[in-house]
């Protein structure tokens, strides 16, 4: 299925009557304005909410004081830039990024961006990292994604590379968790995002069910399927658990935490 056709079945499925009705709209606004022609008030309403949001983002700036953003752009061509924290973007031609310095920090990682970025965050639990677009924020402690902005910010679309994330509508708290190999679309004005998955080509989350097993049968088969060195100094604890999960940082969590263990990992080589 091609990108365009995905994108016309995802609005069509989700668009919901009456939340943002533009034929309903503009047949109102040519009624009570016969002699404008739809082909000069269309760039009259673009240049006005364009001259608005640019007066709110220098006025919300010049309220921080002498804290100045640090912008980061793409021009024609791919733009590829490392944040203070070593994490990596790489902005789509004509897409944008900006962070002010005292909001990315030990604590904290906030980023506003516009257009298309894709993100190689540097994992770091004490300091969340946060992407902010027009209408979507995205969540992470370290993980590959990319955030798009599509249609003229009307859909804005997360796809997972790796790791895990938090999508959600602006200001909503309420969203998806998205894993590797998933994506997700937001349609402007929705209350949170949509699962985009085609049946036939979506990736199988693999189920582990262990029943009264050796710790060390359970890491072997960890490590087979993760390509990874797993191993345990304590012996003698058995496991019966059940994980339906890609994310193997969550399955080592909850396996150290109920069998109270520490659990060494190493890349194979």
């Amino acid at each position: 299925m091609d990108r365009e056709n995905k994108y016309l079945q995802f609005v069509l499925k989700y668009y919901a009557p009456g939340r943002f009705d533009t034929r309903k709209a503009l047949a109102s606004y040519k009624s009570s304005h016969p002699a404008v022609k739809l082909s000069l008030w269309r760039p009259y309403v673009a240049g006005v909410a364009a001259m608005i949001a640019v007066c709110l983002l220098v006025g919300y700036y010049l309220m921080r004081g002498n804290d100045n953003p640090v912008v980061l752009y793409a021009s024609d061509s791919t733009a590829t830039y490392i944040l203070p924290d070593s994490s990596e973007v790489t902005l789509s031609p004509h897409s944008s990024l900006s962070y002010v310095p005292s909001d990315f920090n030990d604590e904290a990682r906030d980023v506003d961006m516009r257009g298309r970025v894709e993100f190689n965050v540097r994992r770091n639990p004490q300091a969340p990292f946060t992407v902010t677009a027009t209408y979507a924020s995205v969540r992470v402690l370290g993980t590959q994604f990319t955030v798009a902005e599509l249609d003229g910010d009307s859909i804005t679309e997360v796809s997972v590379t790796s790791g895990k994330v938090l999508f959600t509508a602006k200001g909503s708290a309420e969203g998806v968790v998205l894993t590797r190999g998933m994506e997700a679309g937001l349609l402007v004005g929705a209350s949170k995002p949509v699962v985009m998955e085609d049946e036939a080509t979506a990736p199988q989350t693999r189920r582990f069910v262990f029943d009264n097993a050796p710790l060390a049968d359970v890491l072997k088969e960890l490590s087979a399927h993760f390509k990874v060195e797993l191993s345990c100094p304590t012996k003698g604890k058995t496991l019966t658990a059940e994980f339906e999960s890609d994310d193997l940082d969550e399955i080592i969590m909850l396996i150290e935490k109920s069998l109270n263990v520490k659990i060494e990992r190493t890349v194979k080589k």
